[in-house]
Formats: C-alpha cells, structure tokens, sequence
C-alpha cells in the first residue's frame, strides 16, 4: 500500500533507470534536442523550451536519453518494505502499469552553472495506477493482508527537486556526477481499491479499503521520509547515467568555446 500512495513519484527515475544504454549507441546527443548555452542570459528560458519541446516524444519514448515509452509507463516489479512507525507492510507490485505521466505541468526549471545546481519542478495532474500486488504486515497495529488486483488514483502531485552537482574528467573530458539531491513532494488527493484483501473476505476488505481511503494522509505521513529516500537514490543513479553518457560540454556548452 505504501509505495503505492507513492511510486508515481519515483516515475522520472523509474523511467530514466529503467534504460540501459543501447549497444552502438553514440555518445552525441540527439538533433532534436535544443542546445542551451550555460553562459547565456537566457538559459533558464531556454531550458524550459528544450525541455517543453520533449514532451511530445514522451508517448512513445526517447531512448537517446533513457527514457521508455510514458503512456502508459511498465515497470516490471517493485518491491517495498516499511517497518517503523505505524506502519509494518512487505509488498511487492509486479506488471505495473501507471497512466498520465505525459499530461504534466512544469513550473519551474532552474539552472545555476556557478553552483552546478538544477532545480526542477512539475505536477501531475492525475495518475492512474494498475498492477497486481502481494502485501502481508500492519497499518497501525491492524492486519493487513492480501494479494490480486491494485487500482490507484492519485490528483495534482507535485514534485520539486533540487539537484547539486561537480565536475569529474573522464577520457580527457569534463563530465558532472550529483552530489546532493533534495526533493519535496505533495498530494492532493488519493484514491485506491485492493482487491481479495485478506484471502477474499469481502466485509474485511471494503472495511480496509475504506480505512486506507480515509485516512491516506496521515498514512502518508509515516513513509514520506522512506519516499524520499527512494527518490533521492533512484534520481541520483538516473541522471549520474545521463552525466557519464554525455560530457558537460555536450549537455551545456559555453558560447565561448
């Protein structure tokens, strides 16, 4: 249950981990992409075009820069374990399906050179969530237990990151890897529905469903620090794979150079 309330918030590092570098791939970056210069006056403005300029590729993927098809988005499995709190859950979620993830608002994209820093801000309007799932543990000394068919419907999720990074050389040229992340994350709204919660027992599992529904902001609460976390190692191993593929130079050049 608890990632989730949550997993839709790991989707940009679920997307871009989830893409091994082709064989033959060319270290140079796609024509497609707008090149923005780190000296210019104008590169916030320009990033956020470069960036705008993506989503339509979303839908079927943009594997030069590790990202899989976004509608809907397949991650094969995840698992989760939450044991402080209130909360004692095992889950894992296979053949997970999430919608939405291309219908997004970007409100923020910052980029400071001197400092390294990018920071980055959109919410989703609405994701959808399908998988089957296996949960066994406690929710605030509860039961809980079940395996089948998860549906999840998350409203205005916002997520802000800030990323720092430094230089490293690599076959002569400079290359960036990260070296703080910080990201903060709201939800609106939940909505989920598990079914055959404790082995089919219909009464059990509507009282559970309406538990979770009830009260997911306080549930919430108990595994943000888990959450973050999780996004945190997952969006540094992402976007260290997007820095090793392509120098600094070739992400943003200098209109000196």
């Amino acid at each position: 249950m608890e990632s989730k309330i949550f997993i839709t918030l790991l989707l940009v590092g679920l997307a871009a981990q989830s893409l091994a570098k082709p064989k033959g791939k060319s270290s140079k970056l796609p024509e497609f992409l707008k090149v923005c210069y780190r000296d210019s006056p104008d590169l916030n403005t320009c990033a956020r075009s470069s960036f705008e300029s993506l989503e339509p590729r979303l839908m079927n993927g943009i594997p030069e820069l590790y990202i899989p098809p976004m509608e809907p988005l397949r991650v094969p499995e995840i698992k989760m374990d939450q044991d402080s709190g209130a909360i004692y859950l095992h889950s894992v979620y296979k053949n997970v399906k999430i919608s939405g993830i291309s219908k997004h608002t970007l409100h923020n994209l910052t980029i400071v050179p001197s400092q390294l820093k990018f920071a980055l801000g959109i919410t989703f309007p609405k994701l959808k969530l399908e998988s089957q799932y296996s949960i066994k543990g406690k929710i605030m000394m509860m039961p809980m237990l079940g395996d089948g068919n998860c549906k999840v419907e998350l409203s205005n999720i916002t997520v802000a990151t800030e990323m720092i990074g430094e230089e490293y050389k690599k076959d002569g040229a400079t290359h960036l890897k990260i070296k703080e992340i910080k990201v903060k994350y709201e939800l609106a709204d939940v909505h989920m529905q598990l079914d055959n919660l404790f082995n089919g027992d219909k009464a059990l599992g509507k009282r559970m469903n309406d538990f979770l529904n009830e009260n997911w902001r306080s549930l919430s609460e108990e595994v943000r620090p888990l959450m973050i976390k999780a996004l945190v190692d997952i969006l540094r191993a992402s976007v260290d794979k997007l820095f090793d593929a392509f120098s600094y130079d070739d992400l943003l050049p200098s209109m000196k150079m």
